[in-house]
């Protein structure tokens, strides 16, 4: 008898409270609709539909760029097995490479030239180079980045990198050895044009196991540019 009381009770607890949570929530769902009405009381229903639309439409647009997002974190982890840190790292080291900021080594080629050639013909040896693969480049001990271009001053000498560069011009590339030297030695290539437009000029192409290309002699500078602080 005891143990029937016990379980009445304890069932019109579990009903009074059932009963007041479901109240609560019929409250609070009648609060918002009169709150809604309030705001939507001075707007047409026509403009009232546009702007249900158009949200329901943002929050499904946010829901597939999470999902793009997260699947896009997702693929780029697996594919390398690799932390993010560790591949913003090896970008970095990467830039640096590229624009010269730190000692380079590795196998390459390394391309002499004995005779005079013009600011024009110099560039467009070290184009062919970067065509050919060439991840680092550099001339006469001038590191060669995105910003160097080979120039004449007002005495008619060759510059690079605000350095004037005298022949013979030694070009050093690292990058695949075979691929670059079959590129420039090419019949009909750079080199042969070269040859045969300059009569008293020699080009010897070289492959390196080894190369050693120093840092960009004059770092870059920004003007104009300059750190946005929040």
């Amino acid at each position: 008898m005891g143990s029937r009381v016990m379980k009445s009770r304890t069932t019109q607890i579990i009903l009074a409270v059932f009963c007041f949570a479901l109240g609560l929530l019929l409250v609070m769902q009648y609060r918002t609709q009169q709150a809604m009405r309030t705001k939507l009381a001075g707007i047409s229903g026509a403009d009232q539909a546009t702007i249900i639309s158009n949200l329901v439409a943002a929050n499904a647009q946010l829901r597939e760029e999470i999902a793009s997002l997260d699947e896009q974190v997702r693929t780029y982890e697996q594919s390398s097995g690799r932390t993010p840190l560790e591949e913003l790292v090896d970008e970095l080291n990467r830039l640096k490479i590229i624009n010269g900021l730190v000692e380079t080594s590795g196998p390459g080629v390394e391309v002499r030239i004995e005779g005079s050639l013009s600011a024009l013909d110099l560039q467009d040896m070290i184009n062919e180079l970067r065509n050919a693969g060439a991840e680092a480049i550099a001339l006469n001990d001038q590191r060669v980045t995105v910003s160097s271009v080979v120039t004449s001053d007002e005495l008619g000498r060759l510059v690079i990198n605000n350095t004037p560069i005298e022949p013979p011009f030694v070009l050093q590339a690292i990058g695949d050895r075979q691929t670059m030297q079959t590129a420039l030695l090419r019949a009909g290539g750079l080199i042969a044009v070269l040859e045969h437009s300059y009569t008293e000029l020699s080009i010897t192409v070289q492959q390196r196991s080894k190369l050693v290309l120093p840092i960009h002699s004059q770092p870059a500078s920004f003007k104009y540019a300059k750190v946005l602080e929040h």
